[in-house]
C-alpha cells in the first residue's frame, strides 16, 4: 500500500486542494491495480500474409469514393421514389404500370392505364417540383431510345408543387426504351433539353 504523504509528500498544498488529492488517492486505492496483460497483447500484430491481402483491379482507390457517391445517389432515389409512391394522392385513375421519373429536385410518376378498343393508351402524369417556367415555355413528354427524345406523348405547364395531367397515346410502347421530360418553347419543334427520365 502506498501511502498517501509518500505520494505527494508537498507542504504547501492548500487544505482544498490536499482534500481533493487525497479523495482521488482513496479512490485509487479502493480500485487496486490493474489487470494483468493477456498474453496474446504481449507481442505486437504480425502483418498479413500476401496472399491475405485483398485487391479489386476493378476500381482504381481513388475511383472508390465515386462509387460510393453514386450508390449513395442511387440509394437516395429510390428511397424518394418510394416515399413518392407511397404517399401520392390516391387516384381513381385504372393503373396497368406505373414508372417513376427524376431530375434535379423533381419527381414524378407516369401512370398507364389498360389500353382502348382503338389502340390508344389513357396516362396520368403526376409531377412534384418540377420548376414553373415563364409563358410561353412549356413542358413535354416523349417516349425515348437511349435516353433521347423521339415520339411526343403530350405537352403540359405546372402550376404548383404538384401537377397531375392526363395523357393519351396511340404508340406500341415496345418500340421505346423509356420516357423523357423536356423543356420547350413556344417555337420549338425539335425537343427541348432533357429535364427529367426514368
Amino acid at each position: 500500500m502506498t501511502n498517501f504523504d509518500d505520494v505527494v509528500g508537498g507542504d504547501d498544498l492548500s487544505p482544498d486542494e490536499e482534500a481533493r488529492l487525497r479523495r482521488v488517492h482513496d479512490l485509487l486505492m479502493q480500485a487496486g491495480p490493474p489487470p494483468d496483460l493477456p498474453p496474446a497483447l504481449e507481442r505486437p500484430p504480425t502483418e498479413p500474409a500476401e496472399a491475405e491481402i485483398v485487391q479489386f483491379p476493378m476500381l482504381p482507390r481513388r475511383r472508390w469514393a465515386l462509387a460510393a457517391v453514386v450508390a449513395a445517389t442511387l440509394a437516395l432515389l429510390a428511397f424518394a421514389g418510394g416515399y413518392f409512391i407511397g404517399h401520392s394522392k390516391p387516384t381513381s385513375f385504372n393503373t396497368t404500370r406505373i414508372v417513376p421519373m427524376h431530375g434535379g429536385n423533381a419527381l414524378a410518376l407516369l401512370r398507364i392505364g389498360h389500353q382502348d378498343g382503338a389502340g390508344n393508351w389513357p396516362m396520368q402524369l403526376e409531377v412534384n417540383n418540377l420548376p414553373r417556367q415563364p409563358k410561353p415555355q412549356y413542358y413535354e413528354l416523349w417516349l425515348s431510345r437511349n435516353g433521347k427524345p423521339v415520339a411526343p406523348c403530350g405537352s403540359f405547364r405546372v402550376n404548383q408543387r404538384n401537377t397531375t395531367v392526363q395523357l393519351s397515346v396511340p404508340y406500341n410502347f415496345s418500340r421505346f426504351d423509356g420516357w423523357v421530360v423536356t423543356k420547350q418553347g413556344v417555337k420549338e419543334r425539335a425537343p427541348g433539353p432533357v429535364v427529367m427520365s426514368t
